[in-house]
């Protein structure tokens, strides 16, 4: 018996390992939404690509966009423009859109839309390795002396690369430096103290390179702001070479890199390229779903939403039929209420999903009342069984018809769903109430009969809950769960609630 107990707690630890481990899997790896009505933040990045262009010369735009793996999850990516042709390549580690025309004059206006989310997304997409040396750049005079002069402390300050860094950074930047001011030129623009820093540790042997983010916060104009990284041997390293940030903040995408202009234009004059952000926000599940269809990997392709809508709601209706199982099985093994049928409450409360509960207590009261008197009569007249059992089941259907009929007529529709009732299941329950009755007499079984309904309105309420329909649908490894449950509520052999209230009695005359 031990060595059965045993295997049973086993059993239960594993289907509830696996249940949760599955559900922890979709949550984490995949992403899923725990609530149906969770939303998603939608950042929208428009490029306006304003220029003249010139009277009967062909025109050719070029602008870097963002790469697709940017660890961002692309929803949506456009190009808007009249009468120019639009092609994308990729171009060592950027992406660049190239619009050309034949012919064109006065101003023109090019848009570029990216719909990004952070949901489903992946690391962005870097360079597996760098370069970890560079050949010193040769500088004369002045130069050559300011340079030394900055580097001797900043090697003496520093340990390794990132903090070499940091320091030359810190360095540039300080106004009392008349050294680091002397390289500036009088320039301290990110684009010149870029310039400066990356020169210095070109002298340290460090090599760098340029890269181009944006900001992704509500703004009407930005502009793309500058940040350097180099690779150690392991990871690339960013910096911002005015503030000396480290890391590349999770609210910033890159744009594009290296020392090439954002625009380069051919057959036009005076380019403007402005930037917006915008913020806006959608139901994950809406999302999901949006990228499935077009061809994006999501958690929808691997769940239960991407099957057709008809089949999503009989499928909603069976998995939920569990959870009725369970709560069955609580009241009866430890409060002890007893019902018609072991899971007679779930097959009740599933018919109260379509009739409401109110409507379906009075329809099921009526038909079950007038069934037991049909069938009272039939066993006055000695028939067997099965013979019974058909004829109470053909005035079940009958008097569903004419209940169906009668609803229609004072204008309730919804008398209209008592033929969803399972008419075997009403059959069953009549001729149990029936048994008990004689059995037990007619209180003992109106008794049962209201403890089925009772049990079945509390079934209803947790099958129809909206957010349990939603999880249980969405993360189906909770169901292995409620199975763990039920195999360690096998094994209670304890009390049930009632019993101790009936047997009080007994415990105080013991005393």
């Amino acid at each position: 018996m031990g060595s059965v107990r045993l295997q049973a707690k086993l059993l239960a630890l594993v289907l509830f390992v696996l249940g949760v481990g599955s559900v922890a899997y979709q949550v984490v790896v995949q992403k899923v939404p725990l609530q149906e009505g969770e939303t998603d933040k939608v950042w929208i990045l428009d490029a306006q690509v304003a220029f003249t262009a010139k009277a009967g010369q062909p025109v050719k735009a070029r602008m870097f966009i963002p790469l697709r793996d940017n660890g961002f999850t692309t929803i949506n990516e456009s190009f808007i423009s009249n009468d120019y042709g639009v092609h994308v390549n990729e171009k060592e580690q950027n992406r660049q859109v190239t619009w050309s025309t034949r012919r064109d004059k006065g101003q023109v206006n090019l848009y570029y839309r990216l719909m990004l989310t952070p949901r489903f997304s992946k690391a962005p997409r870097t360079p597996e390795d760098g370069r970890q040396f560079r050949f010193s750049p040769q500088l004369q005079g002045v130069e050559a002396t300011a340079a030394g002069a900055l580097l001797q402390p900043i090697r003496k300050r520093s340990a390794d690369i990132e903090t070499f860094i940091s320091e030359t950074i810190k360095r540039v930047n300080d106004p009392k430096d008349d050294n680091a001011q002397l390289l500036l030129d009088g320039n301290s623009s990110p684009e010149n103290n870029a310039r400066v820093v990356a020169l210095l540790l070109g002298v340290a042997n460090i090599p760098t390179e340029l890269v181009y983010t944006l900001q992704l916060e509500d703004s009407r104009t930005q502009q793309p702001e500058l940040w350097l990284r180099t690779y150690n041997g392991q990871e690339w390293l960013y910096f911002n070479p005015v503030t000396g940030k480290e890391s590349l903040p999770d609210d910033r995408i890159v744009w594009w890199t290296g020392q090439q202009p954002l625009l380069s234009l051919e057959g036009g004059s005076k380019p403007v390229v402005t930037f917006s952000v915008q913020r806006s926000e959608v139901g994950a599940l809406q999302l999901a779903q949006s990228l499935s269809a077009k061809g994006e990997a999501s958690f929808i392709d691997l769940s239960f939403h991407a099957i057709p809508v008809t089949a999503q709601q009989l499928l909603k209706i069976i998995l939920m039929i569990p959870v009725g199982v369970l709560i069955v099985l609580l009241i009866r093994s430890f409060i002890g209420v007893e019902t018609l049928g072991t899971f007679t409450p779930v097959l009740i409360a599933l018919a109260f999903r379509e009739t409401q509960l109110v409507w379906g207590i009075i329809l099921f009261t009526v038909i079950t009342a007038l069934g037991l008197m049909a069938r009272s009569y039939l066993e006055y007249l000695k028939l067997q069984l099965m013979a019974r059992l058909s004829v109470v089941l053909t005035l079940v259907v009958i008097l569903m018809s004419l209940l169906s009929l009668l609803s229609y007529k004072l204008g309730f529709t919804t008398g209209l769903s008592v033929a969803l009732f399972p008419m075997v299941i009403l059959t069953m329950c009549i001729e149990r109430v029936s048994i008990v009755w004689d059995e037990r007499g007619g209180p003992e079984s109106v008794k049962i009969s209201l403890a089925t309904l009772a049990t079945a309105t509390v079934c209803y309420a947790a099958i129809i809950w909206e957010p349990l329909v939603y999880f249980i649908f969405t993360f189906p490894g909770t169901l292995l769960v409620l199975a763990a449950f039920m195999v360690l509520i096998g094994h209670y052999r304890g009390y049930r609630l009632l019993e101790l209230v009936r047997f009080r009695a007994l415990a105080e005359e013991g005393r």
